[in-house]
């Protein structure tokens, strides 16, 4: 949406696509008219509907470090292993602190 000074990161899907070959067949005649169809109405789309493909719709960099969508109990599980493991290595590095140890010390 360059020609019409809206330019974002989007998530690149076939709706992009389309919205990108009108831009490039307009170029600076593009309108929003010409892209409606690709723009409005997505996040519900997409939030609601779960429909990725709906049109562009924003996102941050952080999307390409995404490379998996683990189901709800795959998340938790993952979640809570990490916080456990994380809860028991700062506790034993605590501990060890108290008695006068080093971190790698007897843990």
């Amino acid at each position: 949406m360059r020609p019409l000074r809206n330019t974002e990161r989007v998530l690149n899907n076939a709706n992009v696509t389309r919205l990108l070959e009108i831009e490039r067949e307009k170029g600076d005649a593009l309108t929003i008219d010409d892209i409606i169809e690709n723009v409005a109405g997505v996040y519900p789309k997409v939030m609601l509907d779960g429909d990725m493909d709906a049109g562009a719709w924003s996102c941050g960099m952080v999307v390409g470090l995404i490379h998996d969508i683990p189901s709800v109990d795959q998340l938790i599980s993952q979640i809570m292993t990490e916080a456990e493991s994380l809860i028991r290595s700062r506790l034993t590095e605590l501990l060890n602190n108290e008695r006068g140890a080093t971190p790698l010390q007897g843990a």
